[in-house]
């Protein structure tokens, strides 16, 4: 028995040299102190993702000769505050669960994934979409992918299946995006929670530019969403200017979202600065933030936080800034509301 269990040791690690494949565990632990405030009313807690969204999961790629490679990566969030996973009931891989081929022609990636519409406003956001600073021109009309009347554009999407053009292409990149909402054929809302979503870009040198495009469809065809946006940095060296753009609309309703945003490294650390004005057509729900924060960075992995952010709306808007672990305070229409947050942030 002894020799047989040798034995078949033996062919598994021949096989995994053989095939030159590789799995690592990996992951962000961010955690931070925070006090947010609104009209008349504010909260102190602990805070997570201030600077990076609390995860860990595993990644791993098989290469296949030839150029081609299978590969897959389970990623689960973390609310680091209170030691719970993000999905509901407990842990689950929510931020991404894929499988994929790539090789000479592209990459084909099938399951959950960021919609190619959120990626814009992540990468072209100094905060990283993260905080009290984080930008707010992704899910500006409400619950991120419920396809009713109260959702706004999806974060991640499940059910996807996407392409990715070839990395060789002289700085530019592409993505197309399909995702099923698989109801019934003969329901009255058959196509409820299908995505198509769209994303071009050109990275070179210190010039970067993206453009996305994606549609939800909603429950009736009044809340079907439509995202687009656009976002433009250049790396000076002593400073990375950047300008976000972006619409979200669901049948009348319409919000349009302008930032100009920069980094500035400092040291061992960065200073990021923000300012975000928000439109709701033919409306004066209208609301403006900035924010303003500094990340000094400990070593390649840890490093130490601070952000403030102020956000100001018009009379018939009512917005407030929270964070993740730590709920808004709300305020009152046209009132302000503010926040602040220290923290640390360590990846492993």
């Amino acid at each position: 028995m002894k020799k047989s269990l040798i034995a078949i040791a033996a062919v598994a690690a021949a096989g995994c040299a053989s095939a030159q494949s590789s799995v690592t565990l990996f992951g962000v632990v961010d955690v931070g102190l925070a006090h947010l405030t609104g009209d008349g009313v504010s909260k102190t807690g602990v805070s997570t993702g201030g600077a990076n969204i609390s995860r860990w999961g595993f990644r791993g790629t098989e290469d296949l000769g030839g150029g081609v490679a299978a590969s897959f990566w389970l990623e689960a969030g973390l609310d680091v505050d209170t030691g719970s996973g993000k999905g509901a009931g407990g842990l689950s891989f929510n931020r991404r669960s894929t499988v994929s081929l790539s090789g000479p022609i592209g990459e084909v990636r099938l399951g959950r994934d960021d919609a190619a519409t959120f990626l814009n406003t992540l990468v072209f956001d100094p905060f990283l979409t993260n905080g009290v600073g984080g930008t707010m021109a992704f899910a500006m009309l409400g619950i991120p992918g419920a396809a009713t009347a109260a959702g706004g554009a999806p974060i991640q999407i499940s059910n996807a299946v996407s392409y990715f053009l070839p990395e060789n292409l002289g700085g530019f990149y592409g993505q197309a995006q399909v995702a099923l909402g698989e109801q019934l054929s003969n329901a009255a809302n058959k196509n409820q929670g299908d995505y198509r979503g769209l994303r071009l870009g050109y990275r070179q040198g210190p010039l970067h530019a993206a453009l996305a495009t994606g549609k939800l469809k909603g429950d009736v065809s009044d809340n079907d969403l439509t995202a687009s946006n656009l976002g433009l940095s250049y790396d000076f060296g002593v400073a990375k200017p950047s300008f976000l753009w972006a619409v979200e609309k669901r049948g009348a309703l319409k919000v349009t979202a302008t930032q100009l945003g920069v980094t500035v490294p400092l040291g061992q650390g960065e200073l990021r600065a923000t300012y975000g004005r928000y439109d709701t057509a033919n409306s004066n729900a209208d609301w403006n933030k900035y924010a303003v924060g500094y990340g000094h960075n400990l070593s390649k992995r840890t490093q130490v936080y601070g952000t403030y952010a102020h956000l100001r709306n018009k009379a018939g808007a009512q917005k407030s800034i929270g964070v993740q672990g730590l709920t808004a305070t709300g305020t009152t229409l046209g009132g302000r509301s503010s926040g602040y947050e220290v923290g640390i942030r360590h990846f492993f």
